[in-house]
């Protein structure tokens, strides 16, 4: 039967109230005729009764019929390879031992099950443990089972499957991944939230709430990531206008981190807008600043060129003066480094300050930037680095992981990072691998 407006009104505000559900009236009135039916009650006495505290139990039901829950194991791919590519390095960077997950509005435990079997794999010598919470019982009962159809098993990659036992026609986590996910039912938008959550999975939950349902559900989700920390939603479920979460970027994905708090270490920040890189990693061990009267050295980079079928030199870096101690004065006129193993290295240049400036040449190899990139983010004193890719002949697809995680290490450590170039085809490599923003 058709609901008149008053009734379907009164429904949608009782599912607003409870559970922040704001849903498409063709599936409130659907779900409502049929509680109206199973209850055989008129649909006035169905909306005074969901309104009643004696009807709490029949509105847990209506929400129960009114749930999204679909999902699957190993869903939307692309968001799991931006978790092992980029999330995975960063923690592992930080030399955390325990890993804490909350997956928010987990329905039948397809997800929080991924998060669990990628995480532990990938960080075996990490404890991970997966909190999955929803508001549906039915839900949360078939996710403790951790059992489902073996066509399930299409949606997971071969190198994963292992992950399941086999029996018949079904599937079942392994005993010891399943331990690792624990389950509660809980609503999104008033119960308490888990805490210290390093990574938090809320995906395709928000689109169905209210506007006031969903900044609730956000303080919430936030409040439980720790600072440094990482947020997953849907894909149409952008968080662009959370000032509390700075939007990152991985290929076609985009995914959140909580900032790390300015009392207790360095806001990262970048040249420019805020920062789209990939990859979270922080420099938390900073080396001092020179006496007084002494020299900062200059590192070399013979030892760093290719030992065999390279394409000549690597690179070189623009070693910077202090401004505060004419000791440290240092000649005004570019240097050409004499040594024969760095013939056609570019020209050292003297960089103004607390600037640093590392040019690439030739072929840089992956390895050999991360050394000196490193020893130039840990050196006292630093407030901007410019990586200059004009002189490189070839950019490698294995050297952007290498930049990205530069990005994020200089603006945990306080530092504003600048990758360079006029050429159009570094500009095009830069856009190609996420990294044009980071253009100064």
């Amino acid at each position: 039967m058709g609901l008149s407006p008053d009734i379907l009104a009164g429904v949608a505000r009782r599912l607003a109230e409870h559970a922040g559900l704001q849903l498409p009236s063709w599936v409130v009135e659907a779900r409502t005729n049929a509680r109206i039916a199973a209850l055989d009650t008129t649909p006035e006495a169905y909306v005074e009764l969901i309104g009643s505290l004696r009807g709490q139990a029949e509105l847990g039901e209506l929400v129960e019929a009114v749930r999204v829950g679909e999902s699957s194991l190993f869903r939307h791919k692309p968001q799991i390879a931006a978790l092992l590519d980029v999330v995975v390095p960063a923690l592992r960077a930080r030399g955390k031992r325990t890993i804490r997950v909350w997956s928010a509005g987990c329905a039948s435990g397809e997800e929080p099950y991924t998060l669990a079997i990628v995480l532990s794999r990938a960080l075996p010598e990490v404890a991970v443990t997966v909190h999955a919470t929803d508001v549906s019982a039915e839900a949360l009962e078939l996710a403790e089972r951790g059992e489902y159809p073996l066509e399930a098993l299409d949606d997971v990659p071969v190198e994963w499957q292992d992950a399941f036992n086999v029996h018949g026609d079904r599937i079942r986590v392994r005993p010891a991944l399943q331990r690792l996910v624990t389950f509660e039912r809980a609503n999104l938008i008033d119960a308490a939230a888990p805490k210290a959550c390093d990574v938090v999975w809320c995906r395709n939950v928000l689109i169905y709430f209210s506007v006031p349902a969903r900044r609730r559900a956000l303080d919430r989700l936030i409040g439980a990531t720790v600072p440094g920390g990482f947020v997953f939603v849907g894909y149409s479920e952008s968080l662009r206008d959370i000032s509390e979460l700075e939007p990152q970027r991985t290929g076609e994905v985009v995914f959140y981190m909580r900032p790390v708090d300015d009392a207790r270490t360095p806001v990262p920040t970048l040249d420019g807008d805020t920062a789209r890189g990939t990859g979270v990693e922080r420099i938390t061990q900073r080396t001092p600043l020179p006496a007084a009267g002494r020299r900062t050295p200059v590192p070399t980079v013979a030892s760093e060129r290719r030992t065999s079928g390279g394409s000549g030199p690597l690179l070189t870096k623009i070693p910077s003066k202090t401004r505060t101690d004419p000791g440290l004065a240092v000649p005004a006129k570019p240097r050409t480094r004499t040594d024969p193993a760095l013939a056609g290295v570019p020209r050292a240049i003297d960089a103004e300050g607390d600037e640093d400036v590392i040019v690439l040449a030739g072929t840089p190899e992956a390895q050999a930037v991360t050394g000196l990139i490193g020893e130039r983010l840990a050196r006292g004193g630093l407030r901007r680095l410019v990586i200059d890719l004009d002189p490189a002949e070839l950019l490698g697809d294995e050297l952007a992981p290498v930049l990205r995680r530069a990005c994020a290490a200089a603006r945990a450590a306080g530092i504003a990072i600048a990758l360079r170039t006029t050429r159009p085809g570094a500009r095009r490599w830069l856009s190609r691998h996420g990294l044009s923003e980071v253009q100064p």
